[in-house]
């Protein structure tokens, strides 16, 4: 299209139409009717829905108006495109907006409505969890971090025998021939140490825990009885020693780690781990605290996992499957838990610890049910199993079995009622993935959260808890998509010093961007967005020439670059996984800011074009060779938008170095973005693009919307034809708060009445 009919078109949107939400009376809205009933409809349906021998497909999307205008002038109708243009383009492309089109179209066409749905997996182990904490002291970690350390001039670990308690940041010595202190530790040839308090973890999944030493040593995580990591007695030659614990975020681990050294020529123990997604590596200070906590029920048994067909996780598909592993992880569970209740529940008379034993599964019951038991809910669950069992545990047994596999707990909202226990499980399922903890509860008992202020308390209360923080950690990094940037590799000759571990560094680098943005005040989202600080180490500082360097491999947050970079988008992991081994990519980087920032729905090309290999066009820009690739028709649809976000990055190579030119030339970084209001806004490079989006409406209603679903789990639709507007809204009047946003979120949750 020519830029003068592109130029005739948004003069007559902006005109016209400051919104595509048209009276049905409307005189250009009744001519786009028309218009689309004569030429349009015999493809694509009277309204869109589309047609068996033509296009099936409904015609639906999120173009602006202009867009779609531009869209139907140049293609309309099939066998005779450019008949519609200009005046009539426009009418028709504001009708199908207000008709059948636009995501609220949509909406008011086929209403969505909330679902039925089950626990996902991750919800199925908060709540196992959880239910185990009703029972025990539960903590969260506080400002302390490192491990409370007691030294030995002995083997033995006795008050007598005890020289040094102190704390240390993390367990990585090497003694040699010495002691840790000639004085109080005289004898080199025996000595001891006990490391005590927990394991902070941010990230569900399974951990190696290495314990390394060519001494005598065992680790304890989560068991205080039994060692996940055993090397007491030497045997062999070998000094590293493995052992691996599935472990959910949110929460601490009590760990213990005893080690000595007798006769041996030398002594060093060290402590490692391997995170999800991470590398062999001491365990940093701050995944480590002082502080004592109990033994957590983490449930291992394997889930087929959930569904994710409309972009967020739900727990909306039922398989044989699903229900064989609910199953298998409530045995898991009675088994485990059996083995614990001589500490949770005390008793020396066996008739007094029987009526402690059903007391224990009522109240289990009760908290699993997330509501106070009816009297046929005890009688079924509770006094039945106890009254058919022969012994007390096998009363344990059936009743934790019963409960665990009772629609009651595997099934959110099933009791049908809006009452508060509803608006509590609502609001602490959309904060915590988990079920109502006792203050919740209470407050639920006790009619506070009835009102807007009462559930307003409780999820500030929620939010600002460590378990709220690591939710909304959680979403960032499925904002960001970091699942999908795992194993970052780079061609070895052009980047020698790529190398995993420093991908692994970036990795951490960007997790502590993420930590510090969820544990703020501010609400963190404009410092994601526009931060011009980094948190690097000397491995970062050395690779990017950061003149920051010091003496330790400890990260510590600097000004990197701070005319040419600003926040995630940035970001040099991002820049690396959003790339090629060799050269950048700006379709990678265009399509995270497309769909991920901005919103945008992305359909995929009707036929795959294979990207033109660098070396067959080796005198061309990769600018030049992307819009050279991506010209066709077919592609330049999507292409424009993605391509020219995209282009704004170019100045960042594949490892997310800055440059100035390639292949002799100068990088062009300006780029575009038509907004959904038909304007245009441009932007030159990182920060300009990274101010844009900061200011964007469309990237508050994608923030909002997104987040909405990864904590509700239903469709932001069946909420309100308006829910994303006014969210959208509410974000940005609060100076893009994220915690906040997250209240309003689950307040508004908890709120709503099924129609």
């Amino acid at each position: 299209m020519s830029i003068s009919a592109r130029l005739f078109l948004f003069t007559l949107f902006i005109v016209r139409a400051q919104s595509w939400t048209v009276a049905a009376d409307d005189v250009t809205t009744q001519r786009g009717a028309k218009i689309f009933a004569e030429q349009c409809a015999t493809c694509h349906g009277k309204a869109g829905e589309g047609t068996a021998d033509n296009h099936p497909d409904p015609l639906f999307g999120d173009k602006p108006t202009i867009d779609l205008a531009e869209t139907i002038a140049a293609t309309m109708p099939e066998d005779e495109a450019g008949k519609c243009t200009g005046d009539d383009a426009a009418a028709v492309a504001e009708w199908m907006q207000a008709t059948f089109y636009s995501p609220e179209a949509q909406a008011r066409i086929n209403p969505p409505r909330t679902k039925l749905s089950r626990l996902t997996v991750t919800q199925y182990r908060n709540c196992v969890a959880d239910l185990l904490d009703s029972f025990t002291q539960s903590s969260q970690p506080d400002d302390r971090r490192g491990l409370t350390a007691r030294y030995y001039k002995s083997r033995r670990f006795t008050d007598q025998d005890k020289v040094i308690e102190r704390l240390d940041a993390s367990v990585d010595f090497n003694f040699g021939d010495a002691t840790p202190d000639s004085e109080k530790i005289p004898n080199a040839e025996q000595f001891s140490i006990r490391w005590e308090g927990s394991v902070v973890v941010d990230e569900t999944g399974w951990y190696d825990f290495i314990l390394k030493t060519e001494n005598g040593g065992r680790l304890f995580v989560n068991d205080p009885l039994t060692p996940l990591v055993d090397a007491w007695v030497k045997s062999g030659y070998d000094t590293e020693y493995r052992g691996s614990l599935f472990l959910l975020a949110g929460r601490i681990y009590p760990l213990r780690l005893e080690w000595f050294t007798f006769k041996e020529k030398t002594a060093s123990v060290s402590l490692w781990w391997k995170p999800p997604h991470g590398i062999d590596q001491p365990i940093p200070d701050r995944h480590l605290a002082p502080q004592r906590s109990t033994q957590a029920l983490i449930v291992e048994t394997p889930f087929p996992p959930d569904d994710r067909s409309d972009g967020y996780v739900r727990g909306t598909s039922i398989s044989r499957e699903w229900d064989e592993a609910t199953t298998f992880a409530a045995i898991e569970v009675v088994d485990r838990l059996w083995l614990m209740l001589k500490r949770i529940v005390p008793g020396k008379k066996s008739e007094e610890r029987s009526e402690r034993l059903r007391q224990f599964c009522a109240k289990f019951a009760n908290r699993a049910f997330r509501r106070p038991l009816s009297e046929l809910e005890q009688n079924v669950y509770v006094d039945a199993q106890f009254d058919s069992a022969a012994t007390a545990e096998g009363g344990v047994r059936r009743s934790i079995l019963a409960v665990l596999k009772s629609p009651r707990f595997l099934y959110r909202g099933i009791s049908g009622q809006n009452d508060a226990f509803t608006r509590a499980e609502r609001l602490s399922f959309a904060l915590w993935d988990s079920l109502p903890d006792g203050d919740l509860l209470k407050a639920a008992e006790q009619g506070k959260l009835d009102s807007r202020e009462g559930l307003r308390e409780q999820a500030e209360r929620l939010v600002s808890s460590y378990r709220g923080q690591i939710q909304l950690h959680r979403f960032l990094r499925v904002w960001l998509n970091l699942e999908r940037l795992t194993d970052i590799g780079k061609n070895a000759q052009s980047f020698p010093e790529f190398t995993p571990e420093f991908a692994a560094d970036l990795r951490v680098s960007l997790e502590l961007l993420l930590d510090e943005v969820v544990s703020g005040d501010a609400g963190g989202f404009r410092e994601l967005l526009a931060t011009n600080e980094t948190w690097v180490n000397d491995r970062i500082a050395a690779f990017y020439n950061i003149d920051q360097a010091a003496d330790n491999t400890a990260f510590r947050k600097v000004k990197f670059e701070p005319e040419l970079r600003a926040g995630v988008v940035s970001h040099p992991y991002l820049l690396s996984g959003l790339a090629y081994q060799d050269n950048s990519s700006p379709i990678h980087r265009g399509v995270f800011l497309s769909r991920g920032i901005l919103g945008r729905a992305l359909k995929p090309p009707a036929d795959a074009v294979a990207p033109v290999p660098p070396d067959l066009a080796s005198d061309l820009t990769t600018r030049e060779r992307v819009s050279k690739h991506t010209s066709p028709e077919m592609c330049a649809g999507c292409h424009r938008m993605i391509n020219s976000l995209g282009f704004a990055l170019e100045k960042f190579d594949a490892v997310g170095r800055y440059r100035e030119s390639e292949k002799d030339k100068p990088i062009d970084a300006a780029g575009h973005y038509r907004l959904s209001t038909g304007e245009t806004a441009e932007f030159n490079g990182a920060t300009e693009l990274a101010g844009f989006l900061l200011r964007s409406r469309e990237t508050h209603r994608s923030f909002a919307r997104q987040l909405f679903h990864h904590m509700v789990q239903q469709p932001i639709l069946a909420y309100g034809s308006q829910s994303i507007n006014e969210l959208a809204q509410f974000f940005a009047d609060d100076q893009l708060n994220m915690k906040n946003l997250m209240v309003e979120i689950a307040c508004r949750a908890a709120e709503y009445e099924q129609p």
